[in-house]
């Protein structure tokens, strides 16, 4: 009997033959290979997987109604190797496409099982170092792209694949609104080079028309990259209304807001795989897929010929900017990016660095900043007192029917305040919002927010307001910050406005109590006194003054001094010698993403034990999650449990852990403070502290 006739007798999947799975997964696989433009010689190498990834299901110890099947990649190495089936294309990579078959249900680490194929890896890694780097390159993306096919044989799912089309209209209907004469400034971005940025004041539109960029440039995907959920959550509703199911969001906390959502669940795999035309995420999303984490060739693929939109660059730490450019540079030859940098506020500093590091021409810049010049939306005072000073001028502002935000740089003291409020007045017209809460609480008081946008209220906050807050306050209290911070506080004040005659931002001498943990530096916050001292109440002539003494300050010297001792924390040469732009890194994403976050705020997520949570509904909700098990569930169901893990997660320093031990060893460790209480409304607060 020859051997297509026993693939074509053997089951592989449910009602499926091993010969019907071979040919579906060969013809998705060729068309992915097109649509994403992997040169034509490697198309036998995508026929030659397709046809042998799954041979090893040919031995007779492998049945698909036995529970206990042995793992068929490995059978699949056995018989490839017994009937000598050499890749006679191109015999020097026979041993590759064997590791990859061999790898082709888990990450391409250098560990095996079977002790007798270890040869195998060291052979393998040996020969990878040969590759020139972009025959390297195509040939892991054409093994996402068969993973890709394959996953789609295996569960019966349609491949759609398509290009996104933007016009005039599409940006039209996002606005939403009559177009003004901001339109003919905004359709510049149309006639920007592919690798561009874009500098404009709030108010002017940039996120909403920044589609425009791609109008005449030929992409597989776009991808917008932001800086917050809430800006991610926003910003996808406006473009589901126009695209539909063309556009998508996704990031780390995605499957908690449809963890009940079956359909969602059941097609998480093209959502997470960046397949649908627009795909709306955060930067750590392309981070991590170029930083090769878990699964990372099913995603990185998805970037070749993309657009690109990087909302609020100046938000990026140096790590996470030196990545950036770094992966961008390294790939844009094969990728070929098309790359818009956006900022209300782009710094001098950082617009010379992304022109020099990438290369980019004079006409790369748009540059509407000049707008500054004619509005001043802030006047402020500084105090040389501490803010909790001010807490009766503050409900005196709420009584009179105003909208009032007060910025603190410390959880804890935000917490404090807001226990000084609720002595006053009623819990509903206080909203308090910082880092340490529930997934599930943090999106209940960002919607409460919205609720409240018309209505008098006071919103206590730490710097996680200083973007994606769509609302407008009539009067900001903040404590003192560095600069670029305090423009973004300034930013959520008569948003809508040109002109104030009015003191409508109130500055106060900063609380330090633990220099080691405070988010902010000294030297940092001695310099913009310094600066707000010289523009304080009328002596500010345009919010220009700001950004002219911004780019005093942080010059490109200082940042790039600033960049070069945090780039000296991670190892580049390393990174490149030890994955060799292949394997993958044996990392969880969660450990990743506290690296890349770490000047930020250095934390990990733990969920609070029911012993420290104060609210009884709260607690025994939680308390039925940690109950639950994985076993015995099926694929969504086992999705569901994780992403309920998820949403009762809090991010809390590293150094809380000190000492803790985890009760349970589960997904997230499970802690008992001891000292700490968790509600939803104060999120995690120290109960020895509770007197300001």
């Amino acid at each position: 009997m020859k051997e297509w006739e026993f693939l074509e007798k053997k089951e592989s999947h449910p009602g499926k033959s091993l010969a019907i799975h071979i040919n579906e997964v060969k013809n998705n696989l060729i068309k992915l290979l097109n649509f994403y433009n992997i040169p034509n010689d490697f198309l036998e190498i995508a026929k030659y997987l397709a046809e042998y990834h799954d041979i090893g299901k040919l031995n007779e110890k492998w049945n698909i109604k036995n529970k206990n099947n042995p793992d068929h990649s490995p059978l699949s190495i056995k018989y490839i190797i017994e009937f000598k089936k050499i890749f006679e294309s191109k015999k020097d990579i026979t041993l590759i496409l064997w590791y990859l078959i061999l790898k082709h249900h888990s990450s391409l680490t250098k560990i095996v099982k079977e002790p007798y194929l270890q040869y195998l890896i060291n052979e393998v890694e040996n020969r990878i170092q040969n590759l020139e780097f972009t025959y390297k390159i195509n040939l892991i993306d054409l093994f996402g792209l068969f993973k890709i096919a394959d996953v789609c044989s295996a569960e019966n799912k349609i491949l759609e694949i398509k290009k996104p089309t933007i016009t005039e209209e599409d940006v039209k209907k996002i606005i939403s609104q009559k177009i003004d004469g901001r339109w003919f400034e905004q359709q510049k971005l149309i006639y920007l080079p592919n690798v561009a940025m874009l500098r404009a004041y709030t108010g002017w539109g940039k996120t909403d028309v920044s589609l425009l960029f791609f109008k005449n440039k030929n992409v597989n995907r776009i991808f917008y990259l932001f800086p917050t959920i809430t800006a991610i959550n926003k910003f996808y509703n406006k473009l589901k209304n126009v695209f539909n199911d063309d556009v998508v969001k996704y990031f780390y906390f995605f499957d908690t807001e449809v963890k009940d959502d079956i359909e969602i669940l059941q097609n998480m795999f093209f959502i997470e795989n960046f397949m649908k035309p627009i795909i709306i995420t955060t930067v750590d999303q392309f981070l991590l897929s170029f930083l090769q984490v878990g699964k990372y060739y099913r995603k990185r693929v998805m970037f070749r010929n993309s657009g690109i939109i990087i909302d609020e660059v100046h938000l990026l730490n140096p790590l996470m900017l030196h990545l950036l450019t770094y992966f961008l540079k390294k790939f844009q030859e094969i990728y070929n990016f098309k790359v818009l940098f956006m900022s209300a506020t782009l710094p001098e500093s950082i617009k010379k660095y992304l022109t020099y590091e990438l290369n980019l021409p004079e006409n790369s810049f748009l540059d509407f900043s000049s707008a500054y010049e004619s509005k001043r939306r802030v006047q402020f005072e500084y105090n040389d007192y501490k803010i909790e000073t001010s807490i009766n001028n503050i409900l005196e502002k709420f009584r009179n029917g105003k909208k009032v935000l007060v910025v603190v740089n410390t959880v804890e003291k935000s917490i404090k305040l807001a226990k000084e409020f609720i002595k006053e007045i009623k819990k509903d017209d206080i909203v308090l919002l910082h880092a340490r809460f529930m997934y599930r609480d943090r999106i209940s008081k960002e919607n409460r927010i919205d609720e409240l946008k018309k209505a008098p209220h006071i919103l206590i906050a730490t710097q996680v307001c200083e973007v994606s807050l769509d609302i407008s306050y009539d009067f900001l209290f903040t404590e003192l910050a560095p600069i670029s911070s305090l423009i973004q506080r300034f930013g959520r004040v008569n948003r809508y406005g040109n002109k104030t005659e009015v003191t409508n931002v109130e500055i106060f001498k900063p609380d330090i109590k633990d220099e080691k943990h405070y988010p902010y530096t000294q030297e940092s916050l001695k310099i913009s006194k310094e600066v707000i001292k010289e523009f304080e109440k009328n002596k500010l002539s345009s919010e220009m003054d700001l950004l002219k003494n911004l780019d005093m300050i942080y010059t490109y010297e200082e940042f790039i001094k600033e960049l070069n001792e945090e780039v000296k924390k991670i190892n580049l040469e390393a990174f490149e010698k030890i994955l060799q732009f292949f394997f993958t890194l044996d990392l969880k994403s969660e450990k990743l993403l506290e690296i890349l976050n770490y000047r930020d705020s250095f934390t990990t997520l733990v969920i609070p034990a029911p012993e420290s949570i104060e609210d009884m509904e709260l607690k025994n909700y939680v308390e039925n999650i940690l109950k639950e098990s994985f076993e015995n569930k099926n694929f969504v169901e086992k999705k569901q449990l994780f992403a309920k893990f998820k949403e009762i997660s809090v991010p809390i320093p590293i150094w809380w852990l000190k000492g803790k031990i985890d009760k349970t060893g589960k997904i997230f460790p499970i802690i008992d403070f001891k000292n700490k209480v968790y509600d939803s409304f104060f999120g995690f607060r120290d109960i020895e502290s509770e007197i300001i």
